[in-house]
């Protein structure tokens, strides 16, 4: 991504850490909009969102390309993916900055051991 950023004479933006929610539920991921405007990340279409928990009716939202980087606690080599269409949106719970969603995780494999309350994800 920042290859062609380069070659189309744009800025890259600065490289953030995000603290992301694993959600095995969630089609596309979802990352606050907040930190695409701060990044300057330029808009690229838009989509319609429904949240399973809510009964409000779809909200549009912003569509963006991102590079991603994951880093697992163990320090291994990081799974780099280099353009991701991703949603901006607003999250009110401000613990997390978005949610990784199947598209992303179909690049991982995800154990989860429930009765332990653990998982793992290897790249």
């Amino acid at each position: 991504m920042a290859a062609l950023l380069r070659r189309q004479g744009k800025e890259v933006p600065e490289r953030i850490e995000l603290e992301l929610l694993l959600d095995t539920g969630a089609d596309t991921t979802t990352i606050k909009e907040m930190h695409m405007r701060s990044l300057g990340v330029p808009v690229r279409g838009a989509t319609e969102v429904r949240g399973a928990t809510t009964d409000a009716g779809a909200t549009e939202c912003n569509t963006y390309d991102l590079s991603l980087e994951f880093i697992n606690s163990a320090g291994d080599r990081p799974l780099t993916l280099t353009s991701v269409e991703v949603i901006g949106r607003p999250f009110h719970n401000e613990m997390i900055d978005g949610v990784v969603g199947r598209d992303v995780m179909s690049n991982m494999v995800l154990t989860i051991e429930g009765h332990l309350r653990q998982f793992s994800v290897v790249y």
